[in-house]
């Protein structure tokens, strides 16, 4: 999965950015950076404390969303994406040994999305920008009043448009072994 990820990032990004010339180019571009960072975090929180209304301020309209690896998903558009968040369907990818879990069954379910290695990326005209990063998610819940926790990897290859006031997400490219979670899925029985 790595070497397509990888790949994936050298395709879409600028392997150098572009150097800024004067003070003012130097100081808009930091904060561009800082600013696609802080993206990065307030999309996990978001994600992690169900704050759906953060998700439509930092999502474009036409955002897409195409998950690899254990799962297998194509979704366009932000109020398609945030139903997906509200409602996981994580349809798994052909010939996966993971069957879904009942989520209704869970009490107090608690996720952390825990995020490393960020690497950013601006386009020479500071209106495209690129976020690869890897995780983990980190889930905890009850069900059958016995505490359960689960934990899966992947990686996320952002990109963002600048709508001229703000940046937002605009795809979210994931590589995850989300159906190998526990807490997301079950060994099939053969």
């Amino acid at each position: 999965m790595l070497a397509d990820i990888y790949k994936t990032w050298r395709e879409k990004t600028p392997l150098w950015e572009r150097g800024r010339e004067t003070d003012s180019e130097r100081t808009n571009h930091l904060w561009n950076k800082q600013r696609i960072r802080d993206l990065v975090n307030e999309y996990a929180f978001a994600c992690d404390s169900r704050s759906w209304d953060v998700l439509r301020k930092i999502y474009h309209e036409d955002i897409e969303r195409i998950m690899k690896g254990t799962l297998d998903e194509y979704v366009k558009g932000r109020d398609a994406l945030i139903a997906l968040h509200e409602k996981p369907a994580l349809p798994r990818k052909k010939g996966s040994q993971f069957e879904h879990r009942d989520f209704t069954k869970i009490k107090n379910l608690e996720i952390r999305h825990l995020i490393g290695t960020l690497m950013t990326r601006i386009s020479d005209d500071d209106q495209k920008a690129w976020a690869l990063c890897h995780y983990q998610m980190a889930l905890v819940g009850e069900e059958n009043e016995e505490w359960e926790h689960g934990l899966h990897e992947g990686t996320y290859l952002f990109s963002f448009i600048n709508n001229g006031d703000d940046w937002q997400f605009i795809q979210h490219l994931i590589w995850t072994n989300n159906a190998a979670n526990p807490m997301f899925g079950k060994r099939a029985e053969k």
